[in-house]
């Protein structure tokens, strides 16, 4: 049968074990060899059971179109998988390891599972603007339900089976030896005179049709806020497996997967979710170091998100203040937040407790003594008495000669943290941040470069290119709607107000520009910390202010406004070019760590795939020429980067580099 299966048949049972490849995919090669040996033991009057299996401690698994990386062009997975469904003789599909997508697929379509107790699945489908195409949106509901199958294929995680919501798609747990489970297993099967037990035909999941209902119906109101098209796909066809008889609601399904296949959508989350993977193979090293406890210094409000940060995932926390009311603030504070997720059902009380057993804090001379790392979190910490040969590393603006951590705001829940190595940094430093990353459930985007972060690169791109759009006429207000519509959580001048005007100000802009934060410092405007910004700050949701739109006229004459998609590709098109200077400057390796952090730090929606994959569904060759004719003094900002002429002209992007 090839080496993607291994056959073996002892008294009537044949076990048919994948051979998993240096990634665990399935491919084409070993679905065909799969279809092979179905036909081949369904006709084989010897053969009374068949056993799916992995060869080794992983079943193969993973998305199979060509958009999640697959080779599985015709979708013969689908095709594989009714097959197993219809077999005259029981089919038992025996799961270890991590087993994602098809894999899982493959296993729904068996007559009876047999899971090992640390096997996780999960689809990361929806992830990659996909929608599972061999069954899985018909099937699981049948076994589980509508609440439970919407988590599973909207919710994209890796999930135990152990747990009461999964439990039932098990027929039997074992945490022994897998020949013997199977043997165990096999047993009890004949003892019950067991036969084929079609998925198709059960019913388990459908049997409370107002929770069914009610499933999706709480996923609905989620699914039709966002503007993502595959969860709406996935959640429809999960409607459709109530109403429709199995081959309907397989053809409902592939009509939905087609829909969202090769779609605008669909490739920037699929380059997204890859690029993910490229940024977190830094973070899956075999050489990091353990890290158990971290020192904090200073009780800044950043200083404490670190340390729940820290917290959260079970760190000992040593945090250092000198000032006696700045201790019981900050440490208040914290006791606060933990205090309030248990109230709200996020942490239990038991954790919350042994989330302030982690936590010793104080000015004692030897609190950072069993520290591996030491994080300068405050100004004017200096003399804090870190033990000699420490790691301390800057969490500041600002940069250091070594190593610097840039925590995504808000650091206790961000899930991103930029290690800048500065120019007496080492490998150990790099090891060091990376390891703090992992321990943290952090991205890390790496810079080898020293300088200034490219998180802050972006931002001050961003506020740049708006500022200069107001100078020639355009209303900030205007400009925030263009890019709130097409996705961005908060567009420039909102985030000038979040931030604080006077952090915005302190960046002066070339040519004559304005920088129109500093302008509204001069109105005594500071922005929402103060109530008044660029917008009138409340109770509700921020305002506009006629008043200001009429000063900043007065401050340059008003022309007529650009069209909203224009605007959208200059600003779109600056925020790109700081990237690809960064690029150019080999600040970063890649364009993965760009969209990335760009996605991460809320800069661009995750449907829209990251900046630089952004700007390349604008368009390249539309987006230079726009910025290369507007008639503004900022030339540097403006002028793209010579690597976009080279993309147009060899019509490739950014996904290429």
């Amino acid at each position: 049968m090839g080496t993607e299966t291994e056959i073996t048949v002892t008294e009537g049972v044949a076990q048919i074990a994948l051979t998993p490849g240096p990634s665990s995919r399935l491919t084409v090669a070993m679905l065909a060899a799969i279809n092979d040996a179905l036909t081949r033991l369904s006709a084989d009057p010897e053969t009374h059971i068949i056993v799916l299996r992995g060869k080794g401690a992983v079943f193969p698994s993973g998305i199979t179109v060509p958009q999640g990386g697959g080779d599985d062009r015709k979708n013969l997975l689908s095709d594989v998988c009714r097959q197993i469904e219809l077999c005259p003789k029981p089919v038992i599909a025996v799961l270890t390891g991590a087993v994602v997508g098809g894999g899982v697929e493959l296993a729904l379509a068996a007559h009876y599972r047999l899971v090992h107790r640390q096997t996780r699945i999960g689809f990361p489908n929806a992830r990659l603007g996909l929608v599972p195409s061999a069954g899985a949106t018909q099937r699981l509901p049948r076994l589980i339900g509508a609440d439970a199958t919407l988590d599973l294929l909207i919710g994209g995680a890796l999930v135990p089976l152990t747990g009461e919501k999964y439990a039932s798609l098990a027929d039997a747990f074992f945490d022994d030896a897998t020949d013997d489970a199977i043997q165990r297993f096999l047993g009890d099967l004949r003892a019950k005179g067991a036969g084929p037990r079609p998925t198709a035909d059960l019913r388990t999941g459908f049997a409370d049709a107002a929770a069914y209902q009610a499933g999706l119906n709480r996923a609905r109101t989620s699914v039709d806020a966002s503007p993502e098209v595959a969860p709406r796909k996935i959640l429809a066809a999960v409607e459709a497996a109530m109403l429709l008889p199995i081959d309907a609601g397989l053809a409902f399904e592939e009509a939905a997967a087609e829909d969202c296949a090769d779609t605008e959508q669909s490739k920037a989350l699929s380059h997204l979710f890859h690029a993910e993977q490229k940024v977190a193979a830094q973070v899956r090293r075999n050489d990091l170091p353990d890290i158990s406890t971290i020192g904090v210094l200073g009780g800044s409000a950043i200083a404490g998100q670190i340390v729940l940060a820290a917290l959260e995932v079970g760190l000992g926390v040593r945090w250092f203040i000198k000032d006696p009311d700045q201790l019981r603030d900050a440490v208040g504070h914290v006791r606060h937040v933990l205090q309030q997720a248990v109230q709200t059902g996020r942490l239990t009380n038991e954790r919350m407790q042994r989330s302030l057993e982690a936590l010793r804090f104080g000015d004692a001379q030897d609190l950072l003594q069993d520290t591996q790392i030491v994080l300068r979190a405050t100004r004017g910490q200096r003399g804090a008495p870190v033990p000699a040969g420490s790691v301390i590393a800057h969490c500041l603006p600002g940069v250091d000669a070594r190593l610097s951590l840039q925590f995504a705001a808000p650091a206790a829940t961000a899930r991103l943290v930029e290690v800048i190595l500065g120019p007496e940094a080492t490998e150990d430093h790099r090891r060091l941040g990376l390891s703090l990353a992992r321990r943290m459930n952090k991205m890390a985007i790496v810079q080898t470069t020293p300088g200034t972060g490219i998180h802050d690169r972006l931002l001050q791109a961003l506020w740049r290119a708006a500022d200069a759009l107001v100078d020639l006429g355009q209303s900030p207000y205007t400009i925030d709607a263009a890019l709130r519509d097409w996705g961005m959580l908060h567009p420039p001048y909102e985030l000038a107000d979040r931030i604080g005007l006077d952090v915005v100000s302190r960046h002066p802009r070339a040519g004559g520009g304005q920088n129109w934060s500093g302008f509204l410092l001069q109105l005594d405007r500071q922005g929402r910390a103060t109530g008044r910004g660029f917008y009138h700050h409340g109770p509700d949701a921020p305002t506009r202010d006629a008043e200001l739109q009429h000063k900043i006229n007065e401050r340059r004459a008003p022309q007529s406004n650009l069209p909203t998609d224009q605007i959208r590709r200059l600003v779109i098109g600056a925020v790109a070019n700081a990237g690809a200077k960064a690029l150019r400057e080999t600040v970063v390796p890649r364009t993965a760590e760009i969209d990335v952090l760009s996605v991460f730090a809320h800069l661009v929606p995750t449907w829209r795939g990251g900046i630089m994959h952004a700007v390349g569904a604008e368009g390249l060759l539309k987006t230079t020429r726009e910025m290369d004719a507007l008639d503004h003094p900022d030339k540097e900002l403006w002028t793209p980067d010579p690597v976009f002429a080279e993309l147009i002209k060899y019509g490739r992007s950014f996904d290429d580099l």
